[in-house]
């Protein structure tokens, strides 16, 4: 051999901790220089290998819990858990409660592969005094890093709010707040519900931290009960529900995230806070940001919750004062960079290209103001296309286009890899399609020709709904069914009028079949999806799609059924 691949000295405790390669330079190695962190060198190394009796009493905590799973697993009591282990959390025992510091996750993983482990409910606390999830290993020693993993990797990308780098501080300190232990069962709820192995831990997980915000209402003046932390808990819990419960639960429990970020002043963060300070200090630009992703996450629910329903919003535009969400890999390496205003970039729509979170928010943005414009016509006696309203509707049309060219990729492009990517670019074409539903349901006159950008529209989200069905559905955020339910009404509703545009009948029947599969592949994931494909199966779709221009009309209307327990206002959908 030539000689070691190991660089001579030791590794820094950055590199160490991220498990990365370090390069052993001196006084700052690469990795430490570009994210801008003290490195710091240990000469000192504590001899590796368990600490004296840690093996034992991990021995004697996992025979306790098995013992205690096998007597009650359905009906089980905290007090025996905690009674039963209560001699094991000594001080040399409480580094098992919590992942040490070596296994925390790396961000730049690709992906967190489905593994057979299993992290058991039992040790989850009461929501008065919850304590840390005790990690089980059974089989294999894969410490609980595994599930931060699988939510870092399947959820956050489309709900990307939390700094990699703030949690892993906070996740650490075993006297944790409540309102951060309750985030972190509301991740976990997601990220078990994200795998297949641990589905079954899933309920368990969300009852827990439903329960345990839900006692944080019993003090109201509490600084827990209305922090960012508590913010972010309802809002994943949202997820949760419109994912796996009832649309209107969903609906209920993203009101009181809404409130808590109303509560907050959120949406006036950038007024409040120096933005110019924060930007020399990339600690505190990242504790603002994550404020920010919060307040935008927060801010798209709102629309998408409300869009369909026609229902008023909690959170308006009217009083905003802050900038719009930087880049993932800006946010997650805390490099500070000034964003504009959601107003700015709605002015200068197809100037530049925001990163793909900045986007949804821009172009949920428009679809509501044409929702305005549409409540606005309806309580107006005079023509909609008479006067500045239908000018500004016009304006807002051409934008939509402008960020759909700006942003528009292949199906095949690597940059859709990214869940969000790929969100904003079928959300780019939805908004096409639905400006032109609305200038029919107006009655306003259209030529024939222009029928044909919406179609091209419906045949593009076709497209990006392919790469759905080859990634994980897990992934996919949870109101792309919207959207693929929206291209298959818009292809069904023009049948007739298409088949004189494009002699392509075959083609166009071959695009619903497709829309059917990515829906069959989401439904495994998303309430959603299944409903849109039990309403596309129907016999009573045709009628959907006959008495469409009927306002008002509802699924139950045309079906004689009762309506599911989750979102099927099918007729003022889009």
């Amino acid at each position: 051999m030539s000689g070691s691949r190991q660089q001579p000295g030791l590794a820094c405790e950055e590199c160490r901790k991220k498990k990365l390669r370090c390069d052993r330079r001196r006084p700052q190695c690469d990795q430490c220089e570009d994210s801008g962190t003290a490195c710091l060198v240990n000469q000192v190394r504590s001899p590796r290998g368990p600490k004296k009796g840690h093996l034992k009493a991990l021995r004697n905590r996992i025979a306790t819990l098995e013992s205690i799973i096998n007597r009650d697993q359905g009906s089980l009591g905290l007090k025996e858990v905690l009674d039963g282990s209560e001699k094991y959390h000594s001080k040399e025992t409480v580094q098992i409660l919590s992942p040490p510091q070596d296994y925390i996750p790396n961000s730049t993983n690709v992906e967190c592969r489905d593994i057979t482990y299993s992290i058991e409910t039992s040790t989850i606390n009461s929501p008065v005094t919850i304590t840390p999830m005790t990690p089980l290993i059974k089989r294999s020693q894969i410490y609980s890093r595994q599930i931060y993993q699988l939510y870092f990797d399947r959820v956050h990308p489309v709900a990307p709010m939390l700094h990699q780098g703030r949690y892993f501080s906070w996740s650490q300190i075993f006297n944790k707040p409540p309102s951060h232990i309750c985030l972190q069962l509301a991740m976990w709820a997601l990220a078990a519900a994200s795998s297949a192995h641990l589905q079954h831990m899933r309920e368990s997980l969300y009852t827990r931290a439903r329960s345990g915000i839900e006692a944080l209402d019993h003090d109201i003046e509490s600084s827990n009960a209305a922090c960012l932390q508590t913010a972010q808990a309802w809002l994943l819990l949202t997820h949760y529900e419109f994912r796996y419960m009832s649309y209107r639960r969903a609906w209920f429990t993203a009101g009181r995230a809404f409130r808590i970020i109303q509560l907050a002043k959120l949406h006036e963060i950038d007024r409040l806070n120096d933005v110019t300070v924060n930007m020399a200090h990339p600690e505190a630009w990242a504790e603002a940001e994550e404020n920010r992703r919060t307040y935008w996450l927060a801010y798209c629910l709102d629309r998408f919750l409300n869009i369909s329903d026609d229902w008023p919003l909690s959170l308006h535009e009217e009083a905003l004062c802050i900038y719009l969400p930087v880049s993932e890999s800006d946010f997650q390496h805390s490099r500070p960079v000034f964003m504009d205003s959601l107003y700015d970039e709605i002015e200068t729509s197809g100037q530049k290209m925001l990163p793909p979170f900045a986007e949804t928010i821009v172009l949920v943005t428009l679809c509501w103001h044409s929702v305005a414009f549409q409540r606005a016509a309806h309580g107006d006696k005079t023509s909609p296309s008479d006067g500045d309203t239908w000018k500004r509707h016009t304006s807002l049309y051409q934008m939509v286009q402008q960020r759909l060219m700006l942003i528009s990729l292949p199906p095949s492009a690597p940059e859709l890899h990214d869940p969000m990517r790929l969100f904003t670019n079928m959300l780019a074409n939805a908004a096409v399609i639905w400006f032109y539903n609305i200038m029919e349901t107006l009655q306003v006159e259209i030529e024939d020709e222009i029928i044909l950008v919406p179609l091209y529209s419906a045949y593009e989200i076709v497209g990006l709904a392919k790469p759905l069905t080859r990634s994980s559905f897990f992934k996919a955020h949870a109101f792309s069914p919207m959207l693929l339910y929206l291209s298959a009404k818009f292809l069904k509703a023009h049948a007739d009028q298409l088949s004189t545009c494009i002699p392509a009948s075959e083609e166009k029947q071959q695009k619903l079949e497709d829309l059917k599969k990515a829906l069959r592949v989401l439904q495994g994931g998303n309430n959603l999806a299944m409903s849109y494909l039990e309403l596309l199966d129907s016999d009573s779709f045709q009628k959907l799609c006959n008495l469409s221009t009927v306002h008002g009309c509802t699924m139950s209307e045309v079906t004689d059924q009762q309506e599911p327990p989750f979102f099927l206002d099918i007729m003022n959908l889009f």
